[in-house]
């Protein structure tokens, strides 16, 4: 490739993105390829493959994962073979809101009438913005390696599409995104009540479509990576999805950020030697 930036082009148009390495000792060209390379796991100055359990969480994007993809031997892959059910409300803090969160929140609110929907959408607010502060909008390294940075961090989905009514569930799966930061499409059915202000929300796209559009638009996802859907959809819909490799999440809504903000995020390993001649230079972050 002539450049840098054609080569992450070439690489990222591969159906696949298991791992993906770069040797260069400029740090502006290291930071260009992490943000911008498409793979689960990353190898800067150092051999592409041999990732160890409790250093290099494993796993992939695209073709390379199944599901959501989370990483074996990460902080996830445990979670997801459990089935998670809401029983009490996250205990909240005294943090205030991100004034994006907070507005998207006031908004939602005035559309509820039952005071426990609004209890329930203010206690996921709170504990969405305490797990992106904690957990999710963090890089990790456990390992702690002298020599070595092994980074674990989550990076936004593309694109999310939102399926089923409106209520307390749609407003929560909003403000997920929202904290994720992560582009949104909501797919209404034509008898659900209509909620245009959604559309006034920046990275939120409203549309009202029948199933044959939904399943048309699954079909179709234009760089639409996961469903998040609290209704059962049709097998047609499942088939689309399929077909187009969309990732379906069905589980039910949750009000505890540290599961439901996971479905709207990817996993990523960043793996970076830090000697070289036997000199160790700094950790430096990849974000």
């Amino acid at each position: 490739a002539e450049s840098l930036d054609r080569a992450i082009e070439l690489a990222n148009a591969q159906p696949f993105g298991l791992t993906s390495g770069i040797q260069t000792l400029d740090d502006r060209e290291i930071a260009r390829w992490v943000d911008g390379i498409e793979a689960g796991t990353l190898y800067v100055n150092r051999h592409v493959t041999g990732a160890i359990v409790g250093r290099q969480p494993f796993g992939g994007w695209k073709a390379s994962s199944v599901g959501p993809g989370a990483k074996a031997g990460g902080p996830n892959y445990v979670p997801q073979l459990a089935r998670w059910r809401q029983v009490s409300l996250p205990t909240a803090d005294n943090e205030p809101l991100p004034e994006p969160i907070a507005a998207l929140l006031a908004r939602g609110t005035a559309e509820l009438a039952e005071a426990d929907e609004r209890a329930l959408l203010a206690a996921s607010a709170a504990s969405y913005a305490r797990a992106w502060r904690g957990h999710f909008g963090r890089e990790h390294d456990p390992s702690a390696i002298r020599g070595e940075r092994n980074a674990f961090r989550y990076r936004p989905c593309r694109r999310v599409i939102a399926r089923g009514t409106t209520g307390v569930t749609l407003c929560q799966v909003v403000l997920a995104a929202c904290v994720a930061g992560v582009p949104l499409t909501v797919s209404l059915s034509p008898d659900s009540r209509r909620w245009p202000w959604l559309a006034e929300h920046a990275g939120v796209e409203l549309v009202v479509e029948a199933e044959a559009g939904f399943v048309e638009r699954l079909a179709h996802p234009e760089g639409a990576e996961r469903v998040r859907t609290w209704e059962r959809i049709s097998m047609a819909a499942r088939a689309a999805a399929n077909g187009a490799s969309v990732t379906v999440i069905e589980a039910p809504v949750l009000a505890n950020g540290r599961l439901e903000l996971r479905w709207y995020l990817r996993e990523q390993t960043v793996s970076r030697i830090l000697h070289r001649y036997g000199n160790v230079s700094a950790p430096v972050a990849t974000t």
